[in-house]
């Protein structure tokens, strides 16, 4: 038991430092890069002291961009979550707290989205509504609550069965209060564990979406970046500092978001009495 909780808070820290340092990449982009977003140099010049990365195929310094993008990427990310939050925690208290038909109605609304492929019916959707950054949040969070709902569910209906909530309801308090009052506090850990896990997803999802082309044109992101590389001969001329480097930002960004919800996900299963639901 001490050493899965050693090793949680260890896991929370390695996190927080990971997401610590890109999250100074987007508050501070001016006093980290060392290069503004608009300085040009001679094009496709090699990893030197003078650039970290190199340049890109239009002279621009490659670390500079990539300290810049942090800040579209996460707020895109946290946004995006944001949305999947409430939609799933809405849907997820209906389908667990509701009578019993349109409970069953709920969870098979859940049930259906899950089965839904996300990434080609984002790119359906994202194709259809045309680039934009409101368009892209807005499809992360069409298609990406349902984990979250089903999450809700499955701790509303533990809740609902347990003996205070059930002393509520014979005692006539209002199900509006009891889910306000007494449900909702209780989801606080589990939520927020969603809520981590699920920026890291959307991280992911709209750096797909860029990479294909799909995401906002106006806004510099690591996906795009990513797309911008490979539109512009950077794997044809093996300039591999362009592309490798936001990619491994997408992927540390998405590692300390999961780092941190292995920990919240450790709490979350101490109050469930060691059931994690957390799926």
């Amino acid at each position: 038991m001490k050493h899965s909780k050693k090793a949680s808070v260890a896991a929370l820290a390695s996190g927080c430092l990971i997401l610590g340092i890109f999250a100074v990449f987007s508050l501070f982009p001016e006093q980290i890069a060392p290069y503004g977003g608009k300085e040009m140099f001679r094009a496709w010049q090699p990893v030197s002291s003078a650039h970290l990365l190199g340049t890109n195929d239009m002279g621009y310094d490659i670390f500079s961009e990539l300290v810049f993008a942090a800040r579209s990427t996460l707020v895109t990310g946290l946004v995006a979550a944001v949305t999947t939050l409430v939609l799933g925690t809405l849907a997820g208290l209906w389908a667990g707290f509701a009578s019993k038909w349109r409970a069953e109605v709920a969870g098979g609304i859940i049930n259906v989205f899950l089965l839904i492929p996300m990434l080609p019916c984002a790119v359906v959707i994202a194709a259809f509504l045309g680039p934009g950054l409101r368009n892209t949040i807005l499809v992360i969070g069409f298609l990406a609550w349902c984990p979250t709902a089903r999450m809700v569910r499955a701790r509303a209906l533990h809740l609902k069965q347990s003996a205070f909530v059930e002393s509520l309801i014979i005692l006539q308090i209002p199900k509006r209060r009891i889910l306000l009052r007494h449900i909702l506090p209780n989801l606080r850990e589990v939520v927020l564990a969603r809520y981590i896990l699920s920026v890291s997803s959307c991280m992911m999802l709209e750096a797909a979406l860029s990479f294909i082309g799909l995401g906002d044109p106006h806004s510099a992101t690591w996906g795009r970046m990513v797309n911008i590389a490979y539109r512009n001969g950077g794997f044809a001329r093996g300039a591999y500092n362009w592309f490798l480097a936001p990619g491994l930002c997408i992927t540390l960004c998405a590692l300390s978001f999961y780092l941190i919800n292995s920990y919240f996900e450790s709490r979350s299963a101490e109050v469930s009495g060691g059931q994690s639901y957390l799926e």
